[in-house]
């Protein structure tokens, strides 16, 4: 009769210490969770960071050739400029530029019979800012600044009227000089000048075939200073235009990315 009463008590034990065991080791496995069942905010932040686009800070160099100035004399335009730029892309989002260009005017005043002339170089350095950054495509919507110089000659001449009675020609009676005083004509060639300015630009730029793009600008200059004879005001200040404290500008230019 001993003998099954022992077994029980060997048996009652081992079911004792079995429950105790598993209630010892329940905390651990309930603070052990499936590799697949992550939180769902790191989830979506990792996929965010691989979608994320990250560009290296040198991605090209881009040379245009301005078309607007080109055009502006075929149209009947009174100056005629032709304008090249070289720039660089950084991280998609910097680009500093260098514009170089060309300058030329042969103007006659109907109204007061004066004759204006001058042709000068240019150049202009400043940077771009993409505002379309995040985005893969060579499309860029940028705003910018520059600041401009040029140092130029200019010739000024007024016309003679033709005496009606006596033969010959006679002074311009509408016109007076306001430095010497009189009646003119006139004649100074070769009066020196220089002006130096700056921009604020807001622009685009256009993918069109693989490395081609076409781009347009919309430039206000503003004047910071300017040497000029005392004969006569320049009529037309190369890569400036009309010679006063502000004007509006505009490009149009086809640009091409270099292969490296």
């Amino acid at each position: 009769m001993k003998k099954p009463i022992l077994q029980g008590l060997k048996i009652s034990n081992f079911f004792i210490s079995l429950i105790v065991l598993l209630l010892s080791t329940q905390p651990l496995f309930s603070q052990v969770q499936p590799a697949n069942k992550r939180p769902a905010g790191k989830a979506d932040s990792k996929k965010k960071d691989e979608n994320k686009v990250v560009f290296p800070l040198y991605n090209g160099v881009y040379v245009g050739a301005d078309l607007f100035g080109l055009g502006n004399s075929l149209l009947g335009g009174d100056f005629i400029s032709s304008e090249v730029s070289i720039d660089v892309n950084l991280k998609n989002k910097f680009f500093p530029v260098v514009e170089v260009g060309y300058g030329k005017a042969d103007k006659w005043q109907d109204d007061g019979g004066i004759h204006y002339k001058s042709s000068a170089p240019y150049f202009r350095v400043g940077m771009n800012f993409n505002t379309m950054y995040k985005k893969q495509r060579e499309n860029h919507l940028f705003v910018g600044f520059r600041y401009g110089a040029s140092s130029f000659n200019y010739d000024v001449e007024t016309t003679p009227l033709q005496d009606p009675i006596w033969p010959g020609q006679t002074s311009n009676p509408d016109i007076v000089d306001g430095i010497w005083g009189g009646s003119l004509p006139y004649r100074h060639t070769g009066l020196k000048g220089s002006m130096q300015w700056f921009e604020l630009v807001a622009g685009v730029r256009v993918q069109i075939f693989k490395d081609f793009m076409m781009g347009w600008t919309v430039r206000k200059k503003y004047k910071t200073s300017s040497s000029i004879s005392e004969y006569a005001n320049p009529w037309y200040v190369p890569g400036f235009g009309k010679y006063g404290d502000s004007q509006m500008g505009i490009t149009y230019s086809l640009i091409y990315k270099l292969p490296f």
